[in-house]
């Protein structure tokens, strides 16, 4: 017995020296460190939103976490493909989807025939409405997040949120060990959440969803928050390459959403005030949950959603998406001033950053000069079925084209009696010589070899994971989007989808700036520096060395 006892606190004596070794301490109490972290996420801000309008630029927002704290200028991705669910989940678990394995916002398992959300989980119920948009989780993440380390290293008593207008922004930061992730259901015109979290919502957020919040938004007027001529970092309201909205015949203000939700039954989430709301139910979680004031490190998950709706509808070019981002900038002056009154500036640590970019609409690019397009994934597919048709004599042997990736029917193929390489060979020469646009084809072998080759080949290799991905990843030309003529989107391993903001504020910040290239993989090792505890597993990020000199 005595023997076992002397093993035991010998092994616990080598655990905490390997802790003391990497810098990491065994609990996460806020004796000398911060009550609260905050991780702000703006869905869909590339990083030229920055200096674009940074003239116009409150001194309270932007500027002032740009001023009083630390900048990384050369934050990128270094995965494919830059959605919403893979951004989200590679600034919390410090690593690529090939890691993590949400690699895209849905997917095919593999040997299934029918693709899934990443966040759907019919184990669990909607917990605050009738809907079926409760019924989520984190199941299939395949590696902890930052925020589950912080749970775990305090016992349990770090508490952690997620708040998002879409699930996906909620539920994978909180990661598995989340206290609550929150969520706008349209129907419900509510915050929602999963039994995976909890059986009934807490009687604040019920409070707070019977303010009717919603409806009073929807029933203003959006207008421009500057008067109309000082939109000058934006193309004229009026014009041929944004989408609108059901029952308006052109995408110009004023928007009447009174109105217009008669016909558009999402409209909050494209308007300013679908940041407001979040905004205002994450000041209303911080103060009922009395978050940071248990004596141990909470953690809050903050996405602000309706930048990326707009983006989608309007362009990063339009006057929408201007006025949607100085409104931001107000949203976070009041955040930041809610903080800072809350806690003190000294007591909580922030940053912000964005899941992804965008490209401007392709049409626009055109009027340019530049050799943009559009392809249809619709018409991809058909076409790689009507070649597959013709050399073999069999219909449908490519089930989907997403995600710019050709999944093919596996049993399809292998009950005709044909090959998976050899009907894949085929496809990618076809590919490559008939489909506009491509500039890249790459196969699963290849990727999961490690063989592949090509000026993006890397971004691939980091975005595969095998059992919910295709046979054939295809790579676009710079500047070519999927399916949209108007609007705009992302997706793609070019700059303008994968460079965003990265900025550090408060606890023990100091001003600085740095233009060194890093990679959003190393905010997770940054933060378990700051917190001292452990990065995840599968975390392949560095600490920035900027951020972490300022802390002795």
């Amino acid at each position: 017995m005595k023997k076992k006892i002397i093993v035991i606190a010998s092994l616990a004596v080598f655990l905490l020296s390997i802790n003391m070794f990497f810098g990491y301490k065994p609990n996460v109490s806020t004796e000398n460190l911060p009550k609260l972290v905050v991780g702000i996420v703006i869905d869909q801000m590339t990083y030229d939103f920055i200096p674009r309008y940074m003239n116009k630029y409150t001194d309270d927002g932007f500027k002032k976490m740009i001023s009083g704290g630390f900048f990384c200028t050369n934050a990128n991705y270094i995965h494919f493909p830059t959605y919403t669910a893979v951004g989200h989940t590679c600034i919390y678990t410090g690593t690529v989807p090939a890691i993590n394995g949400i690699c895209s916002n849905d997917w095919v398992d593999s040997g299934k025939t029918f693709y899934r959300y990443c966040a759907d989980d019919s184990n669990y119920s909607t917990v605050g409405s009738k809907s079926k948009e409760g019924r989520m989780s984190p199941s299939s993440l395949m590696t902890n997040t930052i925020t589950d380390q912080l749970r775990i290293s305090s016992g349990l008593k770090s508490r952690v949120f997620g708040v998002a207008l879409k699930d996906r922004g909620g539920i994978f930061p909180a990661g598995h060990k989340g206290n609550a992730a929150y969520w706008y259901d349209n129907k419900a015109k509510g915050w929602i959440t999963s039994s995976y979290y909890m059986n009934e919502l807490p009687e604040w957020v019920n409070e707070f969803n019977g303010r009717g919040l919603p409806q009073k938004y929807l029933g203003n007027v959006w207008n421009t928050m500057l008067p109309p001529d000082e939109y000058t970092e934006s193309l004229p309201d009026d014009n041929d390459f944004e989408d609108t909205f059901k029952g308006k015949e052109r995408p110009v203000f004023p928007y009447d959403l009174s109105e217009l939700q008669k016909k558009n039954s999402n409209l909050l989430r494209y308007t300013p005030f679908g940041n407001t709301l979040t905004r205002e139910f994450a000041e209303a979680l911080l103060k009922n949950e009395k978050a940071g004031l248990n004596g141990y490190t909470d953690f809050l998950c903050l996405s602000f959603s309706s930048s990326d709706y707009a983006g989608h509808r309007f362009g990063p070019n339009s006057v929408e998406v201007e006025d949607i981002y100085l409104r931001m900038d107000k949203e976070l002056s009041l955040f930041l001033n809610f903080l800072e009154g809350t806690y003190g500036k000294q007591n909580v640590l922030v940053f912000l950053t964005a899941d992804h970019g965008i490209c401007s609409n392709p049409e626009y690019l055109k009027t340019k000069g530049l050799d943009a397009g559009t392809f249809f994934h619709e018409a991809v597919l058909d076409s790689v079925n009507s070649f597959l048709y013709r050399e073999y004599g069999k219909e449908k042997l490519a089930m989907y084209f997403m995600n710019q990736q050709i999944y093919f029917d596996r049993n399809r193929i292998l009950s005709a009696g044909l090959s998976i390489d050899g009907v894949t060979g085929k496809t990618v020469s076809y590919i490559r010589e008939n489909v506009p646009g491509v500039t890249e084809v790459y196969t699963s072998t290849e990727l999961k070899s490690g063989s592949a080759n090509g000026e993006h080949a890397q971004y691939f290799k980091n975005g595969f994971y095998e059992s919910r991905c295709g046979e054939i990843f295809v790579n676009f030309k710079k500047y070519w989007i999927e399916d949209r003529v108007k609007g705009a989107e992302h997706g793609s391993p070019y700059e303008y989808d994968t460079h965003v903001p990265l900025i550090w504020y408060g606890w023990k910040i100091g001003s600085g700036e740095t233009s060194e290239s890093i990679s959003i993989t190393d905010i997770v090792p940054t933060l378990a520096a700051l917190l001292g505890i452990p990065p995840p597993e599968g975390c392949i990020g560095k600490p920035i060395k900027g951020v972490t000199d300022f802390v002795k």
